[in-house]
């Protein structure tokens, strides 16, 4: 079967995982391979039972539990991880299938990736945050105490699997989550796509795939012009130097914010910074903020210490020497990348989220 997005590294293939033939697939790449599933607690609940009793080829799989959550994506889970995988005698022709959110495709793309030099893995992302955007463009991470992602390589999976169907368990703050990364790529690099999600009905998760398979498209696009972030893929990051910010302030304070809802918030405190260096226009940002404040201007737990804020923004692995660099748009559908915001304009659009 011909995947639905291919290149040489990957192929994402979207639909009903019966329907596009995930068993086949998979036992025809990797006849002689074990395989080992990775997945959190709470995706364990709805999708673990399902995997194994309909997949003849898993019946047999080792099944690795995680706990759930951001907070746990760390050095010491990834050793758990590694352990056991010594312990089940996993070698490099065997494969690890993430099924999950973006946590276990992040965590799971490292383990999978260090381990024994690296061993073959699959992502079936389970959350819409995963589907459209952990789960495709090659990063693997983890975190380091508050600091997003700052342990990590580039590593592809050999397949995506994304199956819609899948979204129905998910709780509707998660599915928020994963509309503002959809937001971001229709405001980074498609107009029309931004003006169609602006319509979009959440509610209802069959009618989510062409919208998802279109965000996968502009990122793999972007991605592919720039595979090591050198350049354009940076627009990319649109949103997610306050947001990664705002997330790493609650998941120090032990009381974490999902990471779309953080990432809606730096969508409109970075379209303020792009309206302020004079790049969009007053009507776009309202626009903008019109649209994003009513689904994520209750996420904040509680008001977050300004001057904590912006040490973890001037930590923020995109900056250089002593710049903080953001990526921020030129227009709606287009964005700019290496862009030296002032703190006191960095401050100033603290303002428009809290």
């Amino acid at each position: 079967m011909k995947p639905d997005i291919s290149d040489s590294k990957s192929q994402v293939l979207f639909g009903s995982l019966s329907e596009i033939g995930f068993e086949k697939i998979l036992i025809e790449r990797f006849p002689q391979s074990r395989f080992v599933i990775l997945i959190d607690e709470n995706v364990a609940v709805h999708w673990s039972e399902f995997f194994v009793t309909n997949f003849d080829f898993l019946h047999r799989a080792e099944i690795i539990e995680i706990p759930a959550g951001e907070e746990n994506k760390t050095l010491e889970i990834c050793n758990s991880v590694w352990e056991a995988l010594s312990e089940y005698e996993i070698n490099r022709n065997d494969v690890i299938l993430n099924i999950g959110g973006g946590m276990i495709t992040d965590l799971g793309g490292f383990v999978a990736s260090t381990f024994k030099r690296g061993l073959h893995f699959v992502n079936i992302p389970t959350s819409l945050l995963a589907q459209v955007d952990a789960s495709v463009g090659g990063k693997t991470g983890i975190d380091l105490g508050p600091f997003k992602n700052q342990v990590g390589l580039f590593a592809e999976p050999d397949f995506v699997f994304i199956d819609s169907g899948m979204l129905s368990t998910l709780p509707h703050e998660q599915i928020l989550s994963g509309f503002a990364e959809m937001l971001k790529h229709g405001l980074i690099a498609d107009a029309d796509y931004w003006k169609a999600l602006r319509n979009l009905n959440l509610k209802n998760t069959e009618e989510l795939l062409p919208f998802i398979r279109r965000s996968v498209e502009l990122k793999k696009s972007i991605v592919e012009q720039d595979y090591s972030e050198k350049g354009i893929r940076k627009t990319l990051n649109f949103g997610h130097t306050i947001g990664h910010a705002l997330e790493g302030y609650f998941l120090q304070k032990q009381n974490p914010m999902l990471h779309g809802h953080a990432v809606g918030l730096g969508i409109i405190a970075e379209a303020y910074l792009s309206l302020n260096t004079k790049l969009i226009t007053q009507s776009e940002f309202d626009e903008i903020k019109s649209t994003l404040l009513p689904l994520y201007g209750t996420s904040l737990p509680e008001k977050p210490d300004e001057s904590v804020l912006l040490k973890l923004i001037s930590n923020d692995k995109k900056n250089s020497a002593d710049a903080i660099n953001f990526s921020l748009l030129k227009s709606i559908g287009n964005s700019v990348y290496d862009q030296r915001v002032s703190t006191d304009l960095i401050l100033e659009s603290f303002g428009e989220i809290f």
